[in-house]
């Protein structure tokens, strides 16, 4: 009984500490993306990676810890599709840092010039606001992002859920639903004039479907 009561004090705290992990590389790739720190925290998400399979092949056998786990595994999951939809957007130089980057730059050169005309080092109260504005919009857009990401992500695990019960075939990847269900946000959003779109997973004539509603109608 100690011996049990010895393994899970360990193994929850490995959970925690799993947890308080998971935290800080967040905030390590929200600094990477906006453009604060230059390298990717790639080491540090392997790190985890290996620990959150180490912890699938112990096989957690208490159900508040295996409840806990499953969830801390979930989240990471979420934000591994976060992180890696950004990465690719870096790599087509189609994300928000690569703008904020040019951005700085002509601030920098507005800066330098300024000091020369002055004959003097003064700092360049406007840009300074400016990057600061810039940081601010894309600290707002990476959350709004993430969120989108996790909606998305629950709405597409019940759909499979159904998908299954229904007898239908599962095999439909996640990009492929989002995708599917963005198109539908940008044309319910046009259509109606609404700002936001929910989503409801239902069963008509022993078929799963995807049902989307139009919220705050103007």
């Amino acid at each position: 009984m100690a011996r049990i009561e010895r393994t899970n004090q360990s193994l929850r705290g490995r959970l925690e500490e799993l947890e308080q992990k998971m935290f800080l590389l967040k905030m390590n790739y929200e600094k990477y993306f906006a453009g604060i720190d230059r390298v990717e925290p790639y080491r540090d998400r392997q790190e985890l990676q290996r620990t959150i399979r180490e912890l699938v092949e112990e096989q957690i056998k208490n159900p508040t810890q295996q409840f806990k786990f499953q969830g801390l595994k979930a989240r990471f999951q979420i934000f591994e599709l976060y992180w890696t939809r950004n990465l690719k957007m870096m790599e087509d130089g189609t994300h928000p840092k690569m703008r904020f980057k040019a951005d700085a730059k002509v601030a920098q050169a507005a800066a330098r010039a300024a000091a020369a005309l002055a004959a003097g080092t003064k700092v360049d109260e406007h840009a300074e606001a400016k990057q600061a504005e810039q940081e601010q919009v894309l600290r707002e857009r990476s959350e709004r992002m993430e969120r989108e990401e996790r909606a998305y992500k629950l709405v597409y695990d019940k759909y499979m859920e159904a998908r299954k019960a229904c007898g239908q075939s599962t095999e439909l990847g996640f990009d492929a639903v989002r995708e599917a269900l963005n198109k539908q946000v940008r044309q319910i959003k046009s259509t109606y004039n609404v700002e936001s779109v929910k989503f409801r997973v239902v069963v008509e004539e022993g078929k799963a479907k995807v049902k989307a509603v139009p919220v705050g109608a103007k």
